[in-house]
């Protein structure tokens, strides 16, 4: 099983480019936010990649979530999953 490190390493590299105050903000939101993966990823996925779940949690408010998709991707979520959901958005 990959590390949250080793499977968003992209991810990682954003992140480390945004602002200190924009970083403390994904951090804040990743934790906020595993939970909410961890049971995504302990179901059995109903679409590719577990996309559908990641749009429900990514259309609660579209307008921000270019920086819950960063977060998302931090706190562990599949990056074709991600890139599949925010393409629906």
């Amino acid at each position: 099983m990959k590390t949250v490190i080793q499977h968003n390493v992209k991810a990682f590299d954003f992140i480390n480019k945004l602002s200190p105050e924009l970083q403390k903000v994904v951090i804040e939101i990743a934790g906020t936010i595993r939970p909410a993966l961890d049971e995504i990823h302990a179901m059995q996925p109903t679409s590719q990649n577990y996309y559908a779940a990641y749009m429900r949690l990514l259309s609660y408010n579209p307008k921000h979530a270019k920086l819950m998709a960063i977060a998302m991707l931090y706190a562990g979520a599949n990056v074709q999953g991600i890139e599949s959901a925010m393409k629906n958005i």
